[in-house]
């Protein structure tokens, strides 16, 4: 058994930002072929039509990026106060 007793904010944000940009860029990428195909928002929509328009695929995996890293923060920020007084978290790693 490996104890976990604290979770590096940072790395784990920038992980998350890996992994929420990744997703991003699929959604980012399906959402531009959409648009490409016809359906896509009119400009008078503003930010929606840059979100869901042809600029997806730039647009979608900042968004997504910037919100994993913060998600990322908040999370680790959270185990760490909360596990702070305990024994932390046991897992079981397979060798």
């Amino acid at each position: 058994m490996v104890v976990i007793k604290e979770i590096d904010s940072v790395a784990f944000g920038k992980i998350l930002t890996i992994l929420y940009g990744t997703m991003g860029f699929v959604f980012g990428l399906v959402t531009t072929i959409a648009a490409f195909m016809g359906f896509s928002m009119p400009k008078k929509f503003g930010i929606f039509s840059l979100i869901f328009g042809k600029w997806a695929v730039l647009s979608l995996p900042v968004f997504y990026g910037v919100s994993g890293y913060l998600i990322g923060l908040i999370a680790a920020s959270l185990y760490n106060s909360s596990v702070g007084s305990k024994k932390g978290f046991k897992v079981e790693l397979l060798r």
